[in-house]
């Protein structure tokens, strides 16, 4: 992981732990070592939130300059089956792709839930 992704998902967990409907947060290990969405790829997302309301958040964060539009599909799909207690999220800080959120939208979003 070069430092900048490290600096990234630093900062994007940093903001999460400090909403106040945050119960509480883990780093998912990654490569078969953690909770993976297994499908058409294998992917592994970047953290594991839970929220005081009850719901479980699956994250993963990418830089501005990555494509990431089979990991949001694969999640999107997760997400859907695995009911309405759980959602996942993908999260750049400024890039706008079809079904992930900047991470201002993001913070936003996850203050409701």
């Amino acid at each position: 992981m070069s430092s900048s992704s490290a600096y990234w998902m630093m900062k994007v967990i940093n903001e999460i732990a400090n909403l106040p409907n945050i119960a509480f947060w883990t780093r998912n290990l990654e490569r078969g070592k953690g909770f993976g969405i297994n499908g058409f790829l294998n992917h592994y997302p970047d953290f594991i939130i839970q929220t005081k309301s009850g719901k479980t958040l699956v994250v993963e964060t990418k830089g501005d300059h990555l494509d990431a539009e089979q990991k949001i599909k694969l999640g999107a799909t997760w997400a859907q089956k695995a009911g309405n207690a759980y959602r996942y999220y993908m999260v750049y800080e400024r890039r706008v792709v079809d079904g992930a959120h900047k991470l201002d939208d993001f913070l936003n979003i996850l203050k409701d839930i």
